[in-house]
């Protein structure tokens, strides 16, 4: 049996994400997720790929408002309902999405809190909710789907089982285990093996009636050798060296984790920490 163990939004990319017991599918991923970006005042995204210390910003989200918290304790709210001036042009991973520039109060704060970047400031922008950022059609079977501003998909997928095999190798290699948190995941689950190798197979909720479809093994990068906690990297080889030699996935060259996923209706649902999947 597989089970949902953990469900996680990431409201800002590549700041901090949000644990929760529920969430709410919705056009571009679940609610929430990667609809904020940090940009460069040229509206050029920025990630921990450039400034490893996003990482340590805390991110909160209610009905009114966007809160960010830096580890010196200080904040800033953005809410939720702020009238918005004509909307710009984002670029993340070569596509230009509509968006809105958050304003000059918190492009200051995220510039102190973090610094410039190549010597220019910092740019929080949000995801025009007329936008689209269609999921490429060789990845969709027949299927639409869109995204925010992840990196392609609007869902991540993760197993405990492949986090065991990795820090097994790790432990093996000499180094530290590493935590599911630095693979920024949005469903974690638990009950299946070599989850890498099941691409174009279904996870489906009979309970709830949802299904998703896995579409691409997770190829990783630089962001899994940094701790999400401080923002520092301690080994810049691991995970990512030790993850390539264990060949999860068929794929031939890289590192592999996880499985990225479409949701194969274009109705909404609530997916719930618990909720039992079947493979078909």
């Amino acid at each position: 049996m597989v089970q949902i163990t953990d469900l996680f939004i990431y409201p800002v990319k590549s700041l901090k994400g949000i644990a929760l017991e529920e969430s709410m599918t919705a056009l571009r991923g679940l609610q929430y997720d990667r609809e904020w970006m940090l940009t460069t005042i040229d509206y050029e995204f920025i990630t921990q790929r450039e400034i490893e210390s996003m990482s340590t910003i805390e991110v909160s989200i209610d009905s009114s408002a966007l809160t960010l918290s830096s580890k010196n304790n200080t904040k800033h709210n953005i809410p939720l309902d702020s009238i918005k001036s004509e909307p710009i042009k984002a670029s993340v991973w070569g596509d230009i999405c509509d968006a809105y520039d958050e304003g000059d109060d918190v492009s200051l704060w995220l510039t102190s809190v973090l610094g410039q970047y190549k010597g220019k400031s910092l740019r929080l922008v949000r995801f025009a909710s007329q936008g689209l950022r269609p999921v490429p059609s060789k990845y969709l079977e027949g299927m639409e789907a869109q995204s925010a501003f992840s990196d392609q998909f609007p869902y991540l997928i993760t197993s405990w089982e492949s986090l065991d095999k990795l820090n097994k190798g790790l432990i093996n290699n000499g180094s530290q285990a590493a935590k599911m948190d630095r693979f920024r995941p949005n469903i974690v689950v638990k009950g299946i093996e070599d989850l890498e190798k099941i691409t174009s197979q279904n996870f489906s909720c009979q309970q709830s009636g949802y299904s998703f479809g896995l579409r691409k093994p997770c190829k990783r990068c630089k962001i899994i050798t940094i701790n999400q906690d401080d923002g520092k990297i301690d080994n810049p080889k691991e995970p990512l060296a030790t993850l390539t030699s264990l060949r999860f996935s068929d794929e031939i060259n890289g590192a592999f984790f996880g499985q990225n996923a479409i949701l194969l209706s274009t109705k909404n649902y609530i997916l719930k920490v618990g909720d039992e999947l079947s493979i078909g």
